[in-house]
């Protein structure tokens, strides 16, 4: 008897220290207050005005969560946040903070989540969070300083098709976003700034993505910029190591300084590389390890186009092993593909290599810039056919006759001033815009949430001064409304009676 109440009394803090609060799952409606009211001490509100998670909370499917108004809210170390049911942070001015108190906590996972939402919230010191079957949508937040205690990546998804827009993630762990291998995970990654991650410096990109679901992967508008200190880190990586297929845009993006720019690496690839500025990709500094703009590797159902893209500063511009096929400029009306790329200025150990395409395929390059027009110094640039009778030939002419501009991904966030009215309405109400960067006539992406997350059909019509927007189902009590036009967003509490 003494040796089994000495083992229960060693048991007692493990018991304890696996203290959580489960809500009921009966369709509650929780606010940060009434959390705290019914979590029994597992959240508590502070009299400096702070929320504390102290133990792990796990909220039900079918209950949500919603926090309206800006919060500062302190994480205790391992502390996890489980949402089986509906997640809606909308901070109407402000942010809402997530921050750990001591150290890390252990981070937020989601699964079977739907239409969760996190619109200007910012994420400190944390595992990781990690997205099962849930399609979450995260705007205008903030993730830094993640370890990888609960997960590889700062967000790692399997089965989802996230929305990621106007964030920013540096210091982080690991990679910035990730998926499994076989995951079937669409990210959509736009416009954020994704800047020094990878500090445990492991041999993982940024963002590091396995096989695609239903959509395709969109990875747009993007700053993607390493640190010298993580040379480890490479910039974008595209696999299927473990079988599936990969769709893929990759558009717009400035990636810089890191092991390497692009990977694409596997077959059943298909992906179209438009309008990225590829710079400086060399910071490992050798070779024979990485430090290529593009590296393209797999057999000929590794397809991909490129067009409109700079490529220089790394130490190979564009790398093709394995049997890959893409289209890199091909004026054929078949296969067309205007090429328009600059790809020069890279190079290593005193060679220049801005394409060097080791496979025995040969290659479509034409009316691409390579730093000249004469023929006979282009043919310096490129490693294929002539300089090794085993290579494919590449064909390069006709030439661009001059460099392509390539902008900037845009970084700021502004907000609109957006006129609500009738507020409180009945079943229509009307959207005025104030935005000195956009034309009058522009229309405005509207989407409208009930007071759990659920978004509400609507119809809208553009006027004279603004929209029309006409509910298409009976709804009374709070609602949401949030404003993205060009590159800025904002939303509006509407009350309907």
């Amino acid at each position: 008897m003494k040796k089994l109440i000495f083992l229960f009394v060693l048991l007692m803090p493990a018991l304890l220290g696996r203290a959580q609060y489960i809500t009921p799952g009966t369709g509650m409606l929780f606010t940060l207050d009434s959390l705290t009211a019914y979590s029994s001490g597992a959240v508590t509100f502070d009299p400096d005005g702070q929320y504390t998670f102290h133990q792990d909370v796990t909220l039900s499917a079918t209950d949500t969560l919603s926090i309206l108004t800006d919060a500062e809210i302190n994480m205790s170390d391992n502390v996890l946040v489980t949402v089986n049911g509906t997640m809606i942070v909308n901070p109407l001015s402000g942010i809402v903070f997530f921050k750990a108190e001591n150290d890390h906590f252990k981070g937020f996972r989601f699964e079977d989540s739907p239409g969760s939402l996190f619109y200007r919230t910012y994420f400190k010191k944390a595992g990781g969070i990690r997205l099962l079957s849930s399609d979450v949508a995260f705007l205008q937040c903030d993730f830094t300083e993640f370890d990888q205690e609960y997960t590889t990546g700062t967000i790692n998804i399997s089965q989802s098709a996230p929305v990621i827009e106007f964030c920013s993630f540096t210091y982080n762990g690991g990679p910035a976003v990730m998926s499994a291998a076989n995951g079937n995970a669409s990210p959509q990654i736009i416009n954020c700034e994704i800047k020094y991650n990878v500090t445990a410096n492991g041999n993982t990109p940024q963002i590091n993505l396995g096989t695609s679901g239903a959509d395709s992967i969109r990875i747009i508008g993007n700053l993607i910029e390493g640190n010298p200190d993580n040379f480890m880190a490479g910039g974008i990586a595209l696999t299927t190591l473990a079988g599936g297929n990969i769709t893929a845009r990759v558009e717009d993006n400035i990636i810089s300084d890191n092991r390497y720019g692009i990977t694409l690496f596997g077959n059943n690839i298909g992906a179209m590389l438009r309008s990225n500025g590829i710079y400086n990709n060399n910071i490992q500094n050798l070779p024979m390890q990485g430090g290529s703009g593009i590296n393209i590797y797999g057999n000929e159902t590794n397809q991909a186009i490129l067009t409109e893209n700079s490529i220089g500063g790394n130490l190979w511009g564009i790398s093709l092993q394995g049997t890959p096929a893409p289209n890199i400029g091909n004026l054929d009306s078949t296969n067309y593909n205007a090429g328009n790329n600059n790809i020069y200025g890279n190079g290593n150990e005193g060679e220049v290599y801005d394409l060097y395409n080791n496979t025995p395929n040969d290659i479509m390059a034409q009316n691409n810039y390579w730093g000249t027009t004469n023929a006979d110094s282009v043919e310096l640039h490129i490693f294929h056919q002539p300089d090794d009778p085993q290579l494919g030939l590449v064909t390069y002419l006709p030439l661009a006759i001059g460099p392509l501009a390539i902008s900037e991904p845009a970084k700021s966030f502004p907000d609109i001033i957006a006129n609500v009215y009738p507020n409180p309405a009945t079943h229509s109400f009307f959207v005025e815009i104030q935005s000195s960067e956009t034309s009058g006539s522009s229309v405005p992406e509207l989407q409208l949430y009930d007071a759990a997350g659920r978004m509400l059909a609507i119809d809208v019509n553009k006027e004279a001064n603004g929209c029309k927007v006409v509910l298409k189902e009976t709804y009374q009590g709070v609602a949401f409304l949030k404003i993205t036009l060009a590159d800025k967003a904002t939303s509006q509490k509407i009350l309907f009676r």
